[in-house]
């Protein structure tokens, strides 16, 4: 899985957003922990990692900045309303991907399958130039 995560972020552009969660997964009413990881491409190589045991939204984000993003502190504060279990700024890819699939590990354990989780990968949207009316 670690070497999977890896190549599913390795070149991806600004603004590309790889989630994991349940494959099975209906709607945010679902009862119980939903393990969830949401891994964003900010500026400057780095890469944000949330995870949670609620289902992440999409953030909106004002813009891809990583300026003043503390990097490799995991945070645990309320900054963002459905990250129950924390989150991290890296350029570190390998140390991204390693929180990821261990925290699917770590709650998971051996009791479910790989087979189970779901990926959805974003790219951003790219509008096109406006065209020139005197054409």
């Amino acid at each position: 899985m670690l070497e999977w995560v890896l190549d599913s972020l390795t070149g991806k552009p600004l603004g590309f957003l790889f989630e994991l969660g349940p494959f099975d997964h209906v709607d945010d009413e679902q009862d119980g922990e939903i393990i969830c990881a949401q891994i964003q491409v900010l500026d400057d190589d780095v890469l944000l990692l949330r995870r949670s045991k609620d289902v992440l939204g999409h953030l909106m984000l004002a813009d891809y900045s990583a300026a003043g993003a503390v990097l490799d502190q995991w945070y645990f504060d309320t900054h963002f309303d459905d990250c129950t279990d924390g989150y991290l700024f890296s350029r570190d890819l390998d140390l991204i991907a390693e929180a990821c699939v261990a925290w699917f590990r770590d709650n998971w354990g051996e009791t479910r399958s790989v087979d189970e989780i779901g990926c959805s990968c974003r790219f951003p949207d790219t509008l096109l130039p406006t065209p020139d009316p005197t054409d």
